[in-house]
């Protein structure tokens, strides 16, 4: 057992975990922050988050962390919570490491897992030319081609990035009954 009885547990140390343990933690809660040793977004930069935009994942977790540090309420520890009971006055988590912690609430900040579809090379280009989410990384290939990995219906939303490139292509992996409208562009200045 852990020894220590925390107020919250937040799962997860990316952005939103780190937000959140640090209001907790200045409010006098005593916090336990779990994080995983490698988080899913390590390899591209964080964008759309005010202040930091374009900041290494890794860079903003250790800032993140260094705040933390300034709070004798939030402890940080690099482990999996693998399983969460409920019990009575809140929950029993069990650790990857093995120990075992009590908390009266638990927060979930787990954020996504990546499942990459079977493309061969993907894997190497994911988070420098390849990504999950156009709002995220789109706006520094804007004007330029840019592809789309999609099929079916759900492909329709992926094929919206018509507002940072008129030259998108669908990689369907089949056949695929789609039709993209061009809307506004946000074309790259004529010096990129």
């Amino acid at each position: 057992m852990d020894g220590s009885r925390y107020d919250v547990v937040v799962v997860g140390g990316g952005p939103a975990g780190l937000s959140a343990a640090l209001l907790l933690g200045r409010c006098c809660r005593r916090v336990l922050l779990c994080d995983a040793p490698r988080p899913r977004n390590s390899r591209s930069p964080v964008h759309g988050f005010l202040t930091r935009d374009g900041t290494d994942a890794l860079e903003l977790r250790r800032l993140g962390r260094d705040e933390l540090a300034r709070y004798p309420t939030v402890a940080i520890r690099e482990d999996l919570v693998i399983d969460a009971r409920r019990e009575e006055g809140g929950f029993l988590l069990a650790l990857d490491s093995g120990a075992q912690v009590r908390v009266r609430k638990l927060l979930l900040a787990t954020g996504l897992v990546d499942e990459l579809p079977p493309i061969p090379g993907l894997a190497a280009l994911w988070g420098r030319l390849a990504f999950p989410c156009p709002y995220c990384d789109a706006w520094e290939f804007r004007g330029r081609r840019i592809g789309v990995v999609g099929r079916g219906p759900g492909a329709l939303g992926l094929g919206r990035v018509t507002i940072w490139s008129e030259d998108v292509v669908l990689l369907s992996s089949g056949p695929s009954q789609i039709a993209l409208r061009t809307s506004t562009s946000c074309r790259a200045p004529a010096s990129a």
